[in-house]
């Protein structure tokens, strides 16, 4: 199973990509078309006011300049904020796509407040980037009207002296005045479009990035895969050796540290703690559900990381805590314990009925299926299409009867009640080797 921290990572790359799409989009057709027709606006009206009076057009555009460095410092202030908007707007969308879709998990841990104040924390960081883009923004805009108006004060003012010169009539002073007020408005109207065709160019820049990056991927010879470990023979002792494991969502809160144990094999091993010590992590790291982030996992003294995942799964199975670890597929009572057997590479179909009957006494299924009316030919549904939905009491006993029919070397479960025990299932986890 692959970690958490690779579906994370994929599901940012996937909302970076579509905001990506959007900002490339939205550059390329609206805000790429206003941009063309404010900049044609502007040129040919410097040109006209060039035409009729070349000096006073000159005197009027000198704070050009000045506009010039507004607008480029108020880019480079602006770009590393946007980038910031856009990777806390990323991580807050991962926020809630996981706690949506872990909804019940959620809710079953109390986890209303902790994910409520992980996404307040990132909103937080968004809204103070927002924040310090629009006081960039509204600043430099104001120095931008500001330096306009002004520059419109020194035309008109210089324009009166020309005008008293006789060098210009005040007919072509206005038509330069009203010239310059729309090419410099124009330009101003340029602004905002210009920054979403910037954005849009960052954003297609990145999009190129990862394009090229695949090609170049798939046009490199891909390096060869080194074989996994198949051992010969199998004993079943598991140990952990300064096993630390902290969760993607919260790297800074370790829920294991430096755990070193060692589980004989051919013995039952009960690993016994009060609510939230990490047991259920642990017999998830053991099954191979989670890589510590520091030690290391060795099976019959090979590190686990090495040794193949096929391998793994035949000799070693697990029963996680919660209804979730054993899912129902729509076929009879008989196929869904039958299934068990895949992981050994065993067929379901050649699975006979006494075997499935034996499994279901093991997982106290027995009395509950005598008192259905097509016994083991029951039709099962987990969509509740059609056929009958199991509890979740029920759910855990299907898993424990498929682990009885798959009877691996190695089984691992989570937290059970007692009663079990006289039917060789044990609470909290089991590392039992059923062969000898």
């Amino acid at each position: 199973m692959s970690d958490i921290s690779v579906g994370s990572n994929l599901l940012n790359s996937f909302f970076d990509t579509c905001r990506e799409t959007d900002e490339v989009r939205t550059a390329s057709s609206l805000a790429a078309g206003q941009l063309l027709q404010y900049l044609t606006t502007t040129i040919t009206s410097l040109v006209l006011a060039f035409v009729w009076s070349p000096l006073l057009t000159l005197v009027i555009l000198s704070a050009a300049p000045a506009l010039i460095i507004i607008q480029a410092f108020s880019q480079v202030l602006a770009g590393p904020l946007l980038n910031r908007e856009r990777t806390f707007t990323a991580t807050a969308a991962t926020v809630v796509e996981r706690a949506v879709s872990s909804i019940a998990t959620v809710k079953a841990f109390n986890a209303t407040i902790h994910e409520t104040r992980v996404l307040s924390g990132v909103l937080d960081r968004v809204t103070a980037a927002a924040n310090r883009l629009a006081g960039i923004w509204g600043v430099t805009s104001g120095l931008s009207q500001f330096v306009t108006m002004a520059m419109f004060v020194q035309g008109f003012w210089f324009g009166a002296h020309l005008v008293r010169e006789g060098k210009n009539t005040p007919g072509q002073v206005m038509s330069v005045f009203w010239a310059c007020l729309i090419a410099t408005s124009n330009l101003q109207m340029a602004v905002p479009p210009l920054i979403v065709f910037v954005k849009g160019k960052v954003a297609a820049a990145e999009l190129a990035g990862v394009i090229s990056g695949t090609q170049q991927t798939y046009s490199k010879r891909r390096p060869q895969e080194l074989r996994k470990l198949q051992p010969k023979s199998f004993n079943g002792e598991l140990s952990l050796t300064d096993v630390s494991f902290a969760y993607p969502a919260r790297p800074n809160v370790q829920v294991l540290r430096d755990i070193s144990m060692y589980l004989p094999a051919r013995e039952t091993t009960f690993i016994v703690g009060s609510s939230g010590s990490g047991k259920s992590t642990l017999g998830a790291i053991l099954m191979g559900a989670y890589h510590p982030t520091s030690g290391c996992v060795l099976l019959d003294e090979q590190d686990v990381q090495y040794i193949d995942p096929v391998y793994m799964s035949r000799h070693i199975a697990g029963v996680a805590q919660g209804a979730a670890s054993a899912p129902v597929f729509l076929g009879s009572l008989h196929e869904n314990v039958a299934v068990g057997t895949v992981g050994r590479g065993k067929r379901s179909e050649d699975i006979s009925r006494g075997e499935v009957e034996e499994a279901c006494r093991v997982a106290m299924l027995e009395s509950w299926v005598q008192g259905l009316d097509q016994g083991y030919d029951t039709v099962l549904s987990g969509t509740g299409a059609e056929g009958i939905q199991l509890s979740g009491g029920q759910r855990q006993r299907l898993a424990i009867a498929r682990a009885r029919i798959r009877d691996p070397d190695v089984l691992i479960l989570g937290k059970f009640p007692m009663h079990f025990m006289n039917l060789g299932v044990l609470d909290s986890f089991q590392m039992k080797p059923h062969r000898p």
